[in-house]
């Protein structure tokens, strides 16, 4: 018999296996260091799984992430949904259905209010249909020329996060923790310190006394390039944008790249890094969301990077 329902106790490294039988691509493998990791630690909320079943066997499931969200200065419990498949041989209306029923119940007793999500092209009708979510931001990727100039003198770091005592480390995020007036979703020096303690991946972060840029190198279409993953200022400093180009210019460095890659809305920054790419080249990434709260809401979001999501 085919049921879901909340996993309890997560087995990930048969969670790894079943997400790479069923994305089917060899390109695509599943950590499960790194899914131990998102799960359980890489938001700092912890997070839940609705499994699919076939009596005691694992065939698919969805996972919910949960966040902490600040609107209008008020903390609101959000997930974000993540890694929905189901193994070939058990895809069936039904059984995504249910996963979905099983998503739904799960927040209302949680009283989670936001349900986010960053849906692919096969997932996106599904959430709208199964889930009622909408249409919330569209994220649009930038691209630019950072160069390598020389080091600047107001540079105070530049470098891995991982190449420095946790302490220190700790020391430097907390001078840039988001305000609670910022709508979006809430930063500390702790949260940021475990978003970047992803096993698989490296993260540098490069830091003036007011500004702060989390980047990552990647490689798309066979292109290297600096990612930048989020900025993130002190509350009461005004944003420069030669403290902008002077961090890009840092992380172009680091990684040494000639190009970064930008993706997101900050209303702290005096513009958004880099030129819009075509979209024929690299489409806007759709956020949905839903509101428990109210069937149509009037929410804004003044900052979603992607250091915000599961895509980096």
């Amino acid at each position: 018999m085919i049921t879901a329902s909340e996993e309890k106790a997560v087995d990930y490294e048969i969670t790894a296996s079943i997400a790479t039988e069923a994305f089917g691509s060899k390109e695509v493998v599943f950590s499960a260091q790194r899914i131990k990791w998102l799960y359980e630690s890489g938001f700092g909320q912890g997070g839940a799984v609705i499994a699919a079943y076939d009596d005691s066997k694992k065939v698919g499931q969805i996972a919910l992430l949960h966040q902490k969200v600040y609107l209008e200065g008020k903390p609101a419990a959000a997930i974000q949904l993540v890694d929905l498949f189901v193994l070939q041989g058990y895809r069936s209306p039904q059984l995504v259905r249910s996963i979905y029923r099983e998503v739904e119940r799960l927040c209302q007793a949680r009283n989670i209010r936001l349900v986010l999500t960053l849906p692919n092209e096969k997932s996106a009708p599904l959430n709208a249909r199964l889930l009622k979510l909408k249409p919330f931001l569209s994220l649009q990727a930038r691209i630019g020329i950072g160069g390598w100039s020389p080091r600047g003198s107001k540079l105070r770091y530049s470098g891995l996060l991982k190449s420095m005592p946790k302490s220190e480390a700790l020391g430097l995020l907390s001078n840039f923790s988001t305000p609670a007036a910022e709508n979006g979703l809430r930063w500390d020096a702790e949260t940021l310190f475990n978003r970047m303690n992803d096993p698989t991946r490296d993260y540098a972060v490069h830091a003036t006394a007011d500004l702060l840029l989390i980047s990552s190198s990647r490689k798309t279409r066979g292109i290297k390039h600096a990612l930048l993953c989020g900025f993130f200022s002190r509350s009461d400093a005004p944003v420069t944008p030669g403290a902008m180009r002077g961090l890009i210019r840092a992380a172009c460095r680091f990684w040494k790249h000639r190009l970064f890659v930008y993706v997101g809305i900050n209303h702290r920054l005096p513009q958004l890094p880099g030129i819009p790419l075509p979209v024929r080249l690299r489409p806007p990434i759709l956020v949905q969301l839903r509101d428990f709260a109210a069937e149509n809401p009037d929410l804004r979001f003044d900052r979603f990077q992607l250091i915000d999501s599961d895509f980096v």
